[in-house]
């Protein structure tokens, strides 16, 4: 099976808006990858059984999240790649401020896109479609070529709709109400 949204990602990246230069903001995001992406499958399992069975009630599905060892994490990186790329269209300022703090820019750009990150997938997650994408992939492992382009599709409309903006490949990030 080959992985179609690591290539198209790695395309996209280079051209989601012309003033996403802040190298150091990106190197920060790219650093915890991995980790936050963890994170992701854990608190959606966890999220999950908490505000949607919390009564605990246990069935077939609820068995099944319990059990999931889910370590393909290369599987979300399209995911987490747009809403990276949202973060620094929205926030990603090309001109590096002053710290007093004692803390280095990569310090604080990996606090805050930390933060920034598990909010928004708390407010994503609320909605529940979100959710029931992201479990399918962690968890119910609808890998297929096809379903994972299905998912893939699903997860950007739903960022676009939270965050109100369109993401192009070629075109890159675009806000709704200036769609070209």
């Amino acid at each position: 099976m080959t992985l179609y949204p690591l290539r198209q990602v790695s395309l996209a990246v280079r051209k989601w808006f012309p003033m996403d230069k802040n190298y150091v903001l990106k190197e920060a995001q790219a650093a915890l990858k991995n980790e936050l992406l963890a994170w992701t499958s854990d608190y959606a399992s966890s999220f999950y059984l908490q505000y949607f069975n919390p009564l605990g009630l246990v069935d077939d599905t609820v068995q099944q999240i319990r059990q999931a060892q889910f370590d393909r994490l290369e599987l979300l990186y399209p995911f987490y790649e747009k809403l990276a790329a949202v973060y620094r269209y929205r926030h990603g300022e090309v001109q590096l401020e002053m710290l007093f703090d004692g803390r280095s820019h990569d310090e604080k750009y990996r606090q805050e896109w930390q933060a920034v990150y598990k909010q928004w997938l708390t407010e994503l997650f609320v909605k529940k479609l979100t959710l029931k994408a992201i479990l399918a992939i962690t968890v119910f492992e609808q890998h297929g070529e096809h379903q994972l382009r299905l998912l893939h599709q699903r997860l950007q409309s739903y960022i676009e709709q939270h965050f109100d903006l369109r993401l192009y490949v070629y075109k890159g990030i675009v806000a709704a109400g200036r769609v070209a």
